[in-house]
């Protein structure tokens, strides 16, 4: 295995949360919030941009975002990705500074962009699309605006943990290890910190800020099963936190771990670990 220390990424785009798609938001407020300690950001007025969606926020600035489809027409796109893939992970999104000099950099490297949305200054958008980014809906956002700055207008009961947990790492599933890497090393600029093998498969391991997104390519026969005919798929949030084993539906999986498994969590597999325990 080698590995390098180098955490810094080109200046301009920047990976900002995970976002989890379901019938319920409320259901991932009350694991990631109430169970597992996260700090509830809250999220603009309902109806606002035609669906809900709300943010968690842990250690050093990683975030999650809940999606929820409501009435109107704003919500199609997550019913459709409701009704065929279930609940469970929707997008990455990255945040950029200069939205026309990301699109043009994605664009040179070879990618198609879809739904190109500069109509709001405030918020603009592109996407790229799954089978192009390895099982996983990309986001390239630029917010033009004062930042999100949403008032809370509900109190969430006090968490059962004092301190936030740690999103450690964000690991995913890939067909063509090398063209994933060539991708989020690429034009979604960033950093290669490891090469390596492991029990799941020959990984490389990609940092932006305090991100770190271990791409996999499976060895183990259980992932690849797993995997199927997919470009990729999001294996699992991997967190750091006080006393894991009380998180509902943890399950001990040696070394100290436990999981939590996608039916038991919304589509969405954790693995969960003491502080300092990767």
């Amino acid at each position: 295995m080698s590995t390098t220390t180098d955490t810094t990424t080109t200046d301009g785009i920047a990976m900002d949360h995970v976002a989890l798609a379901s019938r319920h938001a409320w259901d991932h407020i009350i694991r990631f919030c109430y169970q597992m300690g996260a700090h509830w950001l809250g999220g603009p007025p309902l109806g606002d941009g035609g669906f809900y969606f709300c943010q968690a926020e842990m250690q050093s600035g990683t975030k999650l975002e809940f999606l929820e489809p409501i009435e109107g027409a704003g919500s199609d796109f997550l019913r459709r990705f409701l009704d065929r893939n279930g609940p469970g992970p929707h997008h990455f999104t990255f945040k950029v500074k200069d939205f026309d000099a990301a699109l043009d950099a994605v664009a040179a490297a070879g990618y198609d962009l879809v739904s190109v949305d500069r109509s709001d200054p405030e918020w603009q958008e592109a996407f790229l699309h799954p089978k192009q980014s390895h099982g996983i809906v990309i986001q390239l956002a630029h917010n033009g605006g004062d930042g999100e700055g949403w008032t809370i207008d509900t109190e969430l009961p006090p968490p059962l943990r004092p301190a936030l947990p740690v999103l450690s790492s964000v690991d995913h599933l890939v067909a063509d290890l090398e063209a994933a890497v060539k991708l989020f090393s690429g034009p979604l600029t960033m950093s290669v910190l490891e090469h390596g093998s492991d029990a799941d498969g020959n990984h490389v391991i990609v940092g932006s800020g305090p991100w770190r997104l271990k791409l996999i390519q499976p060895t183990n026969p259980s992932w690849r099963h797993w995997l199927g005919a997919r470009p990729g798929r999001l294996l699992r949030l991997c967190f750091e936190l006080d006393e894991p084993g009380t998180v509902p539906d943890a399950r001990a999986v040696g070394d100290g771990r436990y999981e939590i498994s996608p039916e038991r969590n919304l589509g969405t597999r954790l693995l969960l670990s003491e502080p300092g325990h990767r």
